[in-house]
């Protein structure tokens, strides 16, 4: 009987059972994508990791990802996550108060940032590679109807528009909390939005927030790409946000820009996303997201 460890965590948050729930296989050694796959499935999370050596120079381990429906080549919680649980394991080398490590995603190396808070584990960053920015929707009408509120819920001041730091999403800026409490998605709408093109994640947000030390409301629907209704913490979503409100001035302008973006309240999981953006005049020239992780449990899965 084969047997795998795994750690269950809840990410961007800073207490059990908010934030959003992850799974890592600590040691994935003799597992292949099918089984990978089928465990994702049976843990039911949005998204679960599995722990490998790394294939590349300089990385500290290789780190595969799988939502239900399938391996994305990169992520924000499960990398923020992943990264905090090995840290805690002392799989990691943390030398000092903050130390950075890189690890092997599907994308390839990503450095993430440890820092120590009271001598453990606290705060992790994970860097983004730079935007890109693809195309603007013209058809408000037709993207409000898949997310079951009106055009004239949509922010008329900022375009629909495609971003990705190595994952799209589709970006659409909302007037108030109460048109995006309103958000119901429909699954085949949502994947008509793009027609014979790969289906997009839609992330929709709005500069009312529940909370004061906040700055971005957001939610994000993938049940068309990934098999999972809504995410309660998207970090691949987060570091493109970042990239969005600095281009269309979404929020004031300054060479390093930093805001905390909400997300999962409507869901019972209220997660907060750190977002750092730095520029020199228009180019952006670093993003990163970061938030805390709590462990919450683990166990064995038994597999004959």
């Amino acid at each position: 009987m084969r047997r795998y460890h795994f750690v269950q965590a809840d990410v961007f948050t800073d207490r059990p059972f908010g934030g959003n729930q992850l799974a890592v296989f600590t040691n994935a050694r003799g597992l292949s994508a099918e089984d990978m796959q089928t465990l994702t499935r049976e843990m039911n999370y949005s998204e679960c990791t599995f722990v490998l050596p790394p294939e590349i120079p300089n990385a500290a381990k290789r780190v595969r990802i799988f939502t239900p429906a399938r391996e994305p080549p990169m992520a924000g919680h499960p990398t923020v996550g992943t990264t905090y649980v090995l840290a805690r394991r002392g799989e990691l080398d943390l030398p000092g108060e903050s130390a950075e490590v890189t690890l092997q995603l599907g994308i390839g190396p990503v450095p993430v940032t440890i820092e120590k808070r009271n001598g453990a584990p606290g705060f992790v960053w994970m860097a983004h590679r730079e935007p890109v920015f693809g195309s603007v929707r013209d058809d408000r009408d037709r993207v409000a109807q898949a997310l079951g509120i009106a055009a004239a819920d949509v922010h008329p001041d900022w375009p629909l528009q495609i971003v990705s730091t190595g994952v799209p999403f589709l970006f659409v800026p909302l007037r108030s909390l109460d048109a995006i409490g309103r958000c119901g998605p429909n699954e085949p709408a949502l994947k008509n939005l793009f027609d014979e093109a790969e289906p997009i994640m839609v992330f929709v947000f709005t500069t009312e927030t529940v909370s004061a030390d906040t700055a971005i409301h957001a939610r994000m629907f993938g049940p068309h790409v990934i098999g999972v209704p809504e995410d309660p913490a998207t970090g691949g979503a987060a570091a493109p946000l970042g990239a969005y409100v600095a281009r269309y001035g979404v929020l004031p302008r300054a060479p390093e820009m930093r805001f905390i973006c909400e997300q999962g309240i409507e869901m019972g999981r209220p997660s907060q996303i750190h977002v750092e953006v730095r520029r020199q005049g228009e180019t952006i020239t670093g993003i990163r997201i970061g938030g805390q992780t709590v462990i919450v449990g683990e166990g064995e899965i038994f597999w004959e």
